[in-house]
């Protein structure tokens, strides 16, 4: 599978295609429609983001953020974690596709994610 991001309920989602598209990086949104498919078919559908799907996107304030790494090495992501934390983007949740969560849906991986994040601030509160 080639690199690819999945973006889902990011807000100025432009800079971050921006800096995926010049490593060859596919982006995919996805969409409230999408939620109940699984993370393998979402990534294996992505065909790329044109301008008209960015200016058409629109974040909802209320949601929780996510950016999903679909085979994306570990130099681009760095590439790509950095660019986030440079033009200090807020995104909720950023996770890997592996073999386990590839069956799971938005909310399945959301619920997950709010897991592990309570569960690394219990551990640190001690």
């Amino acid at each position: 599978m080639a690199e690819k991001i999945l973006l889902y309920n990011v807000k100025n989602p432009q800079d971050i295609i921006k800096a995926a598209s010049n490593m060859r990086i596919v982006s995919g949104f996805i969409d409230e429609s999408d939620t109940n498919k699984t993370l393998a078919e979402l990534a294996s559908g992505v065909k790329g983001v044109t301008l008209a799907d960015i200016t058409r996107h629109k974040a909802l304030l209320d949601k929780e953020s996510l950016i999903v790494f679909c085979d994306v090495s570990d130099k681009h992501m760095d590439k790509l974690l950095f660019e986030i934390r440079q033009k200090q983007l807020s995104i909720t949740f950023k996770a890997v596709l592996t073999d386990t969560n590839k069956k799971w849906n938005i909310n399945q991986m959301l619920v997950e994610m709010r897991r592990e994040r309570f569960e690394y601030m219990r551990r640190n509160m001690k």
